[in-house]
């Protein structure tokens, strides 16, 4: 009985294999053949079954069962694509070498993204036999050939049939070609010739434009190069590059780098066309919406470790598409708007958006023709480098001529500041220095206020002369510093004493507090720190009705040195709303000052401007109705040598009592001024009209002077000239050089240059300042 059984059981057995054997044979069957011809590859595509594994647990001999015979579909693109499906994917096809003399042949799979790739020959007596295992996931040290692709060996000496399991991550189009043995390197390497030429030029547009942004400054090109670098940077990734080459041999690749590469680019991408086109200028919302999507990358970024992948690039896929028809979009926008450059940056974004719309779709299997989606995106973004350089380069062109034309305006602005400044000089020189002569003669009450009045008047005139002047000046760059010994706590008490009057005549208290620790020698621009201090207790006085103004001096030691100047008033304050644009050109706080409002609202914009020109800084806190307080800190060094003038800005001299004082001036009030002022100094005068007298009178043997006031814009020899001629007379003839004062209605630092280049000691303008003409005086 039991013998009976075992013999049912083979019997059973038998009959079973048969009907396997029958099924496998109408499987193999059912299989298209390729024929393998001498020295020709094969594209195996066509040739190639595909049974879908959903759950990615079938084994190759569960895909030969009889009731799986169905699912098997013939391929019918010109490559493999499992698109967004998620699933495993078996492949079936079958080689003949009958007509070839070679027997060994290489299979290629030209897709360096495939994760996971097992290949199994069918062998009548056994089943299927793995001989080959590979892909991205896997170690790259354990490929049998390193190269980025998937290079496979087999013997082909009778119709073969072969299964392949393939697990790859979305998009992953696969190529399979039979070549024979050892064949294929020349067209690999030739592909590889080819993508190292467009890194190259990916490469030279990096550095290129990396050059072009440390020249330029302009942050288009800095956006550029790194939109440019994460493109070609994730091109590596695609192409196996990364994988092959810098990524550890002893680890499988992570896929994510790839979604991460093109998140990197987008990010760069939208930084990139909103600063070139300067989107926040001429379109603020869309600059809004643009910069909201590039803030967006790194949520995706973040999300591509939680969602499932191939949901995940679907989602990737379909966001792209939008964002490179929207840079098309921008250009276009820019275009219409006028901007010169966006042809050059439509027609580089609409070829890039053509290449890579052509790349997603190939590889998502939307559209299907013989065509690398590679190719495509690479094609799309070598037009595109070559384009936006043009675009660049076009931008430079518009920058350098902007730069140009802003230098040809702040000359033509200087020089005709210049020109009026001087033109209004000369008459206020002699109404001013007029009024200084008449003041120092017997007045009764009435004539003094009179006089006064005039001197006032004139005075503000002079000061918006010269607030005009130094914005000018500061706007083209051309303000330049004297630093000198000074005294701070001197001259800080001297601008406090000048404010004095004004403040008691409105029944205010000025309250003056200066640190014991204070120096008394620092080096410092004593002309722009008057003109600071002289500008914030101005506004102080004028902006108060009523209370006080704290005037606080300190030294503060960290990080550096620096003093410290703290003003503080009690009046009508400034709202909030305006603090933001209160340094700014021609801002005066127009709803609570219009009652004392006056000036051109340069003042502050002024002082700004000179705080940062000496390396320091100001700030602002007020509270309408309650008071102001500004804060000046600037930094200084240490002067430890030399007494310094109580006025603070020179050394003590001895002065002579009586100077012989040649004075060159061509205008007739402009001499009776001077005249006047230096008699009552108690000095002897010879005037001369021009250059060439006061050269004349210079060499006359019985014409002694002491010092000589020169005019630099005179007939026949202006000031300049004349200055030479006198310094040859003096070299030739052995003589001391005599002291020479310019003395001119020009106030810019271009004719302060010109005048000391020329010869000249010092440096007066008109209207004269009889104070400073007396220390000039006094120092030569």
């Amino acid at each position: 009985m039991t013998s009976s059984g075992s013999l049912a059981r083979k019997i059973l057995r038998l009959v079973i294999n048969c009907l396997i054997a029958f099924s496998l044979v109408g499987i193999v069957a059912a299989a298209e053949t390729a024929e393998l011809i001498d020295d020709h590859p094969v594209r195996l595509a066509p040739y190639v079954e595909v049974l879908e594994d959903a759950t990615g647990q079938l084994s190759p001999f569960d895909i030969q069962l009889p009731e799986l015979a169905d699912r098997w579909v013939k391929n019918e693109s010109s490559r493999v694509n499992r698109g967004y499906s998620g699933s495993v994917i078996w492949l079936r096809f079958q080689l003949d070498a009958a007509q070839s003399i070679h027997k060994e042949w290489d299979l290629v799979f030209a897709n360096p993204l495939l994760e996971y790739l097992d290949l199994y020959q069918i062998f009548d007596a056994s089943g299927p036999r793995l001989i080959y295992r590979g892909g991205m996931s896997r170690p790259f040290n354990s490929r049998s050939q390193n190269h980025r692709y998937f290079i496979v060996p087999v013997s082909v000496y009778q119709p073969t049939t072969y299964l392949l399991r393939l697990e790859s991550s979305p998009l992953t189009p696969s190529t399979i070609t039979a070549y024979p043995s050892n064949q294929f390197w020349t067209p690999l390497q030739q592909a590889d010739i080819v993508n190292w030429l467009f890194y190259g030029v990916i490469l030279a547009m990096v550095f290129y434009n990396l050059f072009l942004f440390s020249t330029v400054r302009d942050f288009s090109y800095l956006y550029y190069v790194l939109f440019v670098f994460s493109f070609g940077t994730l091109h590596l990734s695609l192409d196996g590059y990364l994988y092959q080459y810098l990524w550890p041999l002893e680890r499988g690749y992570d896929f994510r780098v790839n979604f991460w590469l093109t998140h990197l680019t987008v990010i760069f991408a939208g930084l990139f066309i909103a600063h070139f086109i300067d989107l926040k200028r001429i379109a603020p919302r869309l600059f809004w919406l643009l910069l909201l999507l590039v803030m967006l990358q790194p949520v995706g970024m973040v999300l591509a470790y939680f969602w499932p992948r191939d949901t995940y690039a679907m989602v990737l896929t379909i966001a792209l598409y939008l964002k490179l028809i929207t840079a098309v979009l921008v250009g276009l926008y820019a275009w219409r708007k006028g901007m010169l450059a966006a042809k050059f940056f439509v027609l580089a974004w609409l070829l890039f958006a053509i290449g890579n719309i052509l790349y997603l779709m190939l590889r998502s299997g939307w559209l299907d023709f013989d065509l690398n989606p590679m190719w495509a995106s690479k094609t799309g973004g070598f037009a595109e480098a070559m384009l936006l350089s043009f675009a660049l380069a076009h931008r430079i062109r518009v920058l350098r001529d902007d730069r140009e034309r802003a230098r040809m305006r702040a000359e033509a602005q200087s020089q005709f500041l210049a020109q009026v400044s001087h033109e209004i000089r000369t008459p206020l020189n002699g109404v001013l220095g007029m009024t200084e002569v008449l003041s120092r003669t017997s007045l009764n009450g009435e004539q003094r206020e009179c006089v006064n009045l005039i001197q006032g008047s004139g005075q503000s005139l002079m000061s918006l002369i010269n607030d005009i002047l130094d914005y000018s000046k500061l706007e083209a760059g051309k303000m330049i510093l004297h630093p000198d010994r000074i005294d701070p706590r001197s001259l800080t008490e001297q601008q406090t004493q000048l404010f004095q009057s004004q403040a008691e005549q409105k029944g205010l208290t000025i309250n003056l507090s200066i640190a014991d620790e204070v120096p008394t020698r620092v080096v410092l621009d004593v002309q722009r720190l008057r003109q600071i201090l002289s500008n914030l207790l101005s506004n102080a006085v004028k902006y108060t009705e009523q209370g006080r103004i704290d005037i606080e001096l300190s030294l503060l030691t960290q990080p550096s040195p620096c003093l410290l100047w703290r003003i503080k008033d009690s009046g009508i304050g400034i709202p909030d709303e305006a603090l933001s644009t209160l340094f700014t050109l021609y801002q005066q706080v127009e709803e609570h000052r219009q009652a004392w409002a006056e000036g051109t609202g340069l003042g502050l914009a002024i002082c700004r401007d000179l705080v940062e020109l000496m390396d320091g800084k100001i700030t602002v806190q007020s509270e309408v109705g309650k008071g102001t307080e500004f804060n000046v800190w600037i930094p200084f060094e240490m002067q430890l040598h030399r007494d310094l003038s109580e006025d603070g800005t020179s050394p003590n001299s001895t002065r002579l009592s009586t100077l012989n004082i040649l004075v060159a001036e061509d205008n007739m009030v402009n001499q009776r001024v001077i005249q006047g002022l230096l008699e009552k100094m108690g000095h002897k005068v010879f005037l001369v009209s021009n250059g060439r007298e006061v050269v004349e009178h210079y060499q006359q043997e019985d014409r002694h002077c002491d010092v000589i006031l020169m005019d630099c814009e005179m007939p026949e020899l202006d000031g300049y000239a004349a200055t030479e001629a006198i310094r040859r007379f003096e070299h030739e003839q052995g003589l001391m050089p005599i002291p020479i004062v310019a003395l001119t209605a020009h106030a810019l630092e271009d004719v302060h240059q010109r005048c000391l280049k020329a010869g000249m000691n010092e440096f007066l303008t008109k209207p004269i300042n009889t104070r400073r003409l007396a220390r000039v005086l006094d120092s030569l």
